[in-house]
């Protein structure tokens, strides 16, 4: 590599360079600053009919994973009550009790849920479950 060519040349400060925008350079500084202040759109988006309807709180879908959940859990339970011989109607009363109380409060969550919702569609199905089973129950087919 030869230097000799440039042994004697002031190397120019920042300053005094100018800025030169070549094909295909990116700058920087243009790039942070449309980061940082995006330009207004300039083209109105229509509103769909998924951002009509207004936002679902957190804490009502958590409660609403929660407790299918724990219905879910005591579908199981009682799927193995069922298998245990040795337990009786009493027995089995206060699991049924439990389902039946999940069941009201998911009916009441997805009645605060969008239609569509893949949430309220879960909570359908596990209430309807539930719901067969306790009138299974109740009428007397685990008998």
């Amino acid at each position: 590599m030869k230097i000799d060519g440039i042994k004697n040349q002031r190397i120019a400060d920042k300053s005094s360079v100018k800025k030169s925008k070549a094909a295909g350079e990116i700058n920087f500084f243009s790039l942070l600053e449309g980061q940082l202040h995006p330009p207004e759109p300039t083209a109105t988006v229509q509103s769909t009919s998924f951002t009509d309807e207004p936002a679902v709180p957190a804490q009502l879908r958590l409660d609403g994973v929660f407790i299918s959940e724990n219905t879910i859990d005591l579908l199981e339970s009682f799927e193995n009550s069922l298998e245990n011989l040795t337990l009786t109607e009493t027995d089995l009363t206060p699991i049924i009790d439990a389902l039946e109380h999940g069941t009201t409060s998911l009916l009441d969550i997805k009645e605060q849920l969008p239609k569509d919702d893949p949430l309220a569609l879960l909570i359908d199905q596990v209430a309807t479950i539930s719901i067969i089973e306790t009138e299974k129950f109740r009428r007397g087919d685990y008998s």
